[in-house]
């Protein structure tokens, strides 16, 4: 049995139950890794200031923890003090995603470390929930060079279901080269650094740690975990994860209102 040194987390349909909580049994398991040292790392496609509640509740706050942000656009240390990756969307790149969205009539804003821009002055419901729940700032800025004048790491598009899974079926051939294109909600729809992926910054923060990337587990439900879970030595699939994700995974855990993530760990990395 492999000896699980780094745990890469997805937060939303993985950590978190329906109801935006980590139950009980869920949170003891990720303790008692940590206690046996055991690099437990949140991975999402949050921004930090979406995920620094979690990082409290779970004690994961420090120099020696790390959170992979922007679904892998950036990767540090819980202190903010080490950066160990970060690859942000080019302009160019954002600018074609840009061009799509106004065409098409969606909504789309860039994402910094801290705050949410765009030049859209139709902001729907989805994009209010969404700032809301990853506790990010919203600025509407006049025209496109005012919005490149603010630094960013990715672009999220974002709407209805239904409409974002017809979005996603339009989008160029030549935007899917220029950027890493994926979903990472039903309601959204991201543009992000072709070098920027959960798994290639899963791979990034074993190489800084020396762990062997067999050494690694990955859990997720969506799209945007397909690399990570395909990374890591250990894959497991959500039991309420997408098809694709539990196709290439290698186990497959109960689903996120059963304390699937805890029941994982328990299962490939805790000792006892």
């Amino acid at each position: 049995m492999k000896t699980i040194k780094l745990v890469s987390i997805d937060i939303d349909g993985t950590l978190y139950n329906d109801n935006r909580e980590i139950t009980p049994r869920v949170k003891a398991a990720i303790q008692k890794a940590t206690a046996q040292g055991v690099q437990i790392v949140i991975t999402t496609g949050r921004p930090e200031t979406g995920v620094m509640k979690i990082l409290n509740e779970l004690d994961l706050i420090g120099s020696d923890h790390y959170v992979i942000t922007h679904n892998g656009g950036l990767v540090q240390s819980t202190d903010r003090q080490k950066t160990i990756h970060r690859a942000a969307l080019p302009w160019a790149a954002f600018e074609q995603a840009q061009k799509f969205s106004e065409e098409n009539g969606v909504y789309i804003q860039t994402e910094s470390d801290s705050d949410a821009y765009t030049i859209d002055r139709e902001i729907n419901l989805f994009v209010s929930q969404e700032n809301f729940v990853v506790s990010l700032p919203l600025t509407v800025k006049d025209t496109l060079a005012d919005l490149q004048a603010q630094p960013f790491v990715k672009a999220l598009a974002i709407g209805e279901k239904t409409f974002m899974d017809k979005i996603q079926a339009l989008v160029p051939e030549q935007l899917k080269k220029d950027a890493n294109v994926v979903r990472s909600t039903p309601n959204n729809l991201e543009f992000m650094n072709n070098n920027a992926s959960k798994g290639q910054a899963l791979l990034a923060l074993a190489a800084e740690l020396g762990i062997d990337p067999a050494d690694t587990m990955a859990i997720g439900d969506q799209e945007n975990d397909l690399t990570m879970i395909e990374a890591a030595g250990i894959g497991v699939a959500m039991g309420n994860a997408i098809p694709d994700v539990k196709a290439i995974a290698n186990e497959e855990t109960t689903d996120n209102n059963h304390d699937g993530v805890g029941q994982a760990i328990e299962r490939f990395v805790l000792n006892d």
